[in-house]
């Protein structure tokens, strides 16, 4: 599962910066957003594999947190390109957030099934 991971992170980054390059209409910083946004669900889901989650924190996370990533990967292309005043941003963070306690909460309840 891990290389999937990687090699699925390492494709859209490339597939990202090569959007990046060839149309005008996508910003650069819309491109780091996405590409931060590409590299934390990356993150996110070999923390998923790394940490020793029960089966169905386990499967239920590999089905939601792919789906948050992709919400924040189309909030980053559709983000304006400045950082003041950039609520898409603000949404991001709240999300990033909300998965961090979520993964948190999954892994304290794990151990304690135990």
């Amino acid at each position: 599962m891990k290389r999937i991971v990687l090699f699925t992170c390492a494709t859209l980054l490339i597939a990202n910066f090569l959007f990046g390059l060839l149309l005008s209409s996508y910003e650069w910083l819309n491109v780091l957003f996405s590409s931060g946004i590409i590299v934390l669900s990356g993150i996110f889901m070999l923390l998923i594999s790394v940490l020793s989650l029960k089966d169905g924190f386990k499967s239920s996370l590999y089905v939601v947190y792919p789906i948050w990533g992709f919400i924040e990967l189309v909030l980053s292309l559709f983000s304006p390109d400045r950082i003041t005043d950039n609520w898409v941003i603000i949404v991001i963070m709240l999300m990033v957030v909300f998965q961090l306690i979520l993964l948190f909460i999954a892994n304290v309840i794990s151990k304690k099934i135990k």
